[in-house]
């Protein structure tokens, strides 16, 4: 029996959880959602998930929304070693959220620019200059990150959720000039984490690959 069900889009940020759930070797089942077809706003799912957004994971408790929610339930259900999330209370948990929320707070928006300027406004020259803004912000935010990241995790001292996070993150960079999963220390980074055996099966399982569609 399966201990969780995901529902998700590939390679779209439930693939953080997708990810986490396979490091966490919890009992679990996948339910693709077809954004293209607008299932997520259909009657049906919207059920489940009256945001009509991805990822969606139905649990023992009920169904939770939101990565970071989903990320810290995860951990503190099934990583009592505080690998992935340390402990509450202490301050490496806290550091990690805050990493955790950067990246759901104000640098997953910035993708929404590039990717749905149409979202903002329906004027073309809106739309245009949403999308300008959005690509200069995140090629500083990437540029700022590559400069740092001159050890073996992004996240710090030890692999975290944050590091799911980023690398999810960054592979949507890869539609930016230049391309963020290129860029010199970012790129050697990502290649190590894409190459983890549960990254390899949940992307295998979505159907998308690290540096492609």
């Amino acid at each position: 029996m399966k201990m969780y069900t995901l529902y998700y889009s590939p390679g779209s940020c439930s693939l953080v959880v997708h990810v986490l759930l396979e490091e966490l070797g919890v009992p679990f089942e996948v339910q693709r959602v077809d954004l293209a077809a607008k299932e997520h706003l259909g009657d049906e799912y919207r059920k489940l998930n009256p945001k009509g957004k991805v990822p969606a994971l139905a649990t023992p408790d009920g169904v939770l929304t939101e990565c970071v929610a989903i990320l810290q339930y995860l951990c503190d259900k099934h990583d009592p070693q505080g690998k992935w999330l340390a402990k509450p209370g202490t301050w490496q948990r806290a550091k990690t959220l805050e990493q955790v929320a950067t990246l759901a707070t104000e640098v997953h928006p910035l993708f929404n620019r590039f990717f749905h300027a149409d979202d903002f406004s329906d004027a073309k020259d809106v739309q245009d200059a949403v999308k300008s803004r959005g690509t200069e912000k995140l090629l500083a935010y990437f540029r700022d990150q590559d400069a740092a990241l001159t050890g073996p995790n992004w996240s710090g001292e030890a692999m975290t959720v944050a590091d799911i996070y980023f690398m999810v993150i960054a592979r949507w960079g890869r539609w930016l000039e230049p391309s963020t999963i290129r860029m010199k220390n970012i790129e050697p980074w990502f290649g190590g984490m894409t190459s983890r055996p549960a990254v390899k099966r949940a992307m295998e399982r979505e159907g998308v690959k690290p540096f492609g569609a």
